[in-house]
């Protein structure tokens, strides 16, 4: 890759969009649109676009088109010779210097997968099989958290029309990645009844919808050894807990107390103690 330094005058009229730019990077907000079309009608582009011989816009799409808008035939441009993935690493990556945190997740996943593609990263565990580069330097090359790295790739596995949703920020990150964790058909399925729903649920309305559409035996498996890890260690606790309490004074009023929570306890789960079939004091 070579970026000339030298800054030319170019026809905005022979230039034109890269077509991968919208894939990766958001339109500007109304706010950033008004302050960017000031400042051109004042100062004109002060910052050179960022163009491939052929004309193609790496950086500066938005500065060219407000231009354009503005009666400005002229910008100065810098010409980069680069192969077309170095031309789409810098797509995404002058984009993020320029204006921050991309707000899309759905083009958030796409740098993820960009950078993972670019540095030969392999989706997996922190520690991955790369000499170089790992998912802690993506995560800190697009100013996020690992886990955060993760959840996004897991995006990609979304069927396009839950993408969209995504995008347009009816559905969130941790729903998204609750719904990429079925098989397509089942995606299908639950953007039907998402839409009949109305669209636009809560996490708790979308997680019903998952759990009444996938009933794969497999499924069902892990949800009943997750629940028996939760019962199980909340079992742990409430042993530590008796044990604690027969090593601490308790007055007669707290130890009937105890002992009346204990017995209705013993009664939901059937347990059975002593001659009259209930626990003793």
């Amino acid at each position: 890759m070579d970026i000339d330094s030298q800054v030319t005058l170019r026809r905005i009229s022979q230039l034109q969009a890269h077509p991968d730019n919208e894939v990766y990077n958001s339109g500007l907000t109304a706010r950033e649109e008004a302050a960017l079309k000031a400042s051109i009608a004042e100062h004109g582009i002060q910052e050179a676009l960022l163009i491939r011989p052929d004309g193609t816009i790496v950086s500066g799409h938005q500065r060219a088109r407000i231009a354009t808008a503005l009666g400005i035939v002229e910008a100065p441009v810098r010409m980069v010779e680069c192969t077309d993935p170095e031309a789409i690493y810098l797509l995404v990556a002058m984009n993020e210097a320029r204006r921050g945190e991309e707000k899309d997740l759905m083009k958030k996943a796409r740098r993820v997968q960009l950078l993972y593609e670019r540095w030969g990263i392999r989706p997996g565990r922190k520690s991955v099989q790369d000499a170089h580069f790992s998912r802690h330097d993506v995560a800190k090359s697009l100013k996020l958290d690992d886990s955060s790295v993760r959840r996004l790739l897991k995006l990609l596995y979304l069927i396009p029309e839950l993408q969209e949703e995504v995008s347009k920020q009816t559905i969130g990150l941790i729903a998204a990645n609750k719904i990429a964790a079925l098989d397509k058909e089942k995606q299908s399925e639950f953007l039907a009844a998402y839409r009949k729903a109305g669209g636009n649920l809560q996490t708790v309305a979308i997680e019903k919808i998952i759990t009444q559409l996938d009933t794969s035996p497999d499924l069902q498996a892990i949800r009943r050894e997750k629940q028996k890890r939760v019962v199980n260690g909340k079992v742990e606790r409430i042993k530590k807990d008796l044990t604690w309490l027969t090593t601490v004074p308790v007055d007669d009023e707290e130890r009937q107390e105890l002992g009346k929570m204990l017995r209705a306890y013993a009664g939901y789960l059937g347990v059975k103690g002593g001659p009259d079939g209930e626990i003793n004091d």
